[in-house]
């Protein structure tokens, strides 16, 4: 599980199997629901207990199969799981599925085998969540869910949201050195996200154009005002909710790719 989850972490960030330290979140919060902030990846650890907690419930509710019938003959003969200490000499996998018992027994949890089931069978998609720690909400969670917006925007956009792309500043604490002037305006100098994305007369510009399409006679200062309208705006399942969640996310993503092209390649995708 170490060596796919490891395999899976450097894939995703550089597109290749080899080694690397380039990582930009971490894959605990990759792993995390959307609505926490995360991108809802599959956790290995914690899926594969809770598959293993499904052979305990199996074991518990003493179904009829063979393999059920020899543990209880051999190993648990008669007594309360809870209170039964799981046997040394068992072989690997009949300790695993008895060890499993010490989960449900953690209060941290709070979560029962019967809580697990879902129409009197176990769900091992249930078990993951509940077993999943409760973090707070994020309040952008709108823009990056959806079935609408193109993967490679909703991922930009994300990580813009969490404060992780490689803008300048960044550059310059990993010990990297480029010019500061903005490239895309050449005016200012490219601080932070802030200006790349909203103070930036390049990026304003789009971003009044489509408020004027959507109708929307506003004027935001800031970008911590502008994620928090926007996100009320997308609190819903309407189609001008999922048009303005698709078109966020192709804003970010435009002005991000431009911004490289103009700062790495030194090419101009468009003219301002």
């Amino acid at each position: 599980m170490e060596l796919i989850t490891r395999v899976c972490r450097i894939f995703l960030w550089t597109g290749s199997h080899r080694s690397s330290r380039r990582a930009l979140v971490t894959w605990e919060t990759l792993c995390k629901p959307h609505l926490v902030g995360g991108l809802n990846f599959i956790e290995f650890h914690t899926w594969n207990m809770e598959a293993i907690s499904k052979l305990l419930w199996a074991v518990t509710t003493k179904n009829d199969a063979l393999w059920i019938n020899w543990i209880h003959t051999f190993y648990i003969k008669g007594k309360e799981l809870q209170q039964l200490n799981t046997h040394t000499q068992a072989c690997w996998l009949v300790r695993k599925i008895l060890d499993a018992k010490k989960w449900f027994l953690n209060m941290d949890y709070n979560v029962t085998l019967q809580s697990c089931c879902d129409k009197d069978k176990f769900s091992i998609k249930k078990t993951y969540l509940l077993f999943l720690p409760h973090l707070q909400k994020v309040q952008w969670k709108g823009l990056v869910l959806g079935p609408t917006t193109i993967p490679k925007h909703k991922f930009i956009i994300w990580l813009a949201l969490l404060g992780r792309l490689a803008t300048v500043d960044r550059l310059h604490k990993w010990g990297i050195h480029v010019q500061t002037d903005c490239v895309l305006c050449t005016t200012r100098a490219e601080k932070n996200l802030q200006h790349l994305f909203f103070q930036c007369p390049y990026s304003s510009q789009i971003w009044s154009a489509l408020l004027r399409w959507l109708g929307e006679n506003r004027r935001i200062s800031n970008s911590e005002e502008k994620i928090d309208w926007i996100s009320k705006k997308m609190r819903n399942n309407r189609p001008r909710a999922e048009i303005m969640k698709f078109l966020c996310a192709a804003i970010v993503y435009h002005v991000w790719n431009e911004r490289n092209a103009r700062r790495f390649q030194a090419e101009k995708k468009e003219s301002q």
